[in-house]
């Protein structure tokens, strides 16, 4: 059973995620799938990341190296949310 906070948190990012879909606005999309990575649900950060990986295609010019850039956010996301939380518990343990 999801809390109400968290289906706030899943919803917002999506939204997040399709608006900047929507209004080509590629920082908004990154907002919403940081959202969703920070908050704990990577799952949906690395979902919504493949979806608009294969909503916008393949990049060109100067970053066609990076195949996957929202997955490749997603990913670094999730990676700074663990790390993060890792930090934090081992040097703080009373504030958690």
């Amino acid at each position: 059973m999801k809390t109400q906070s968290a289906r706030w948190i899943i919803a917002l990012s999506f939204a997040l995620a399709a608006g900047g879909f929507l209004f080509p606005f590629w920082p908004l999309s990154v907002l919403g799938i940081a959202l969703a990575a920070f908050s704990g649900r990577w799952v949906l950060a690395v979902a919504l990341g493949l979806l608009l990986d294969i909503a916008y295609g393949a990049p060109i010019g100067r970053w066609h190296v990076l195949y996957v850039p929202f997955t490749l956010a997603a990913l670094a996301c999730v990676l700074g949310h663990y790390f993060f939380t890792h930090y934090m518990r081992k040097n703080y343990p009373d504030t958690l």
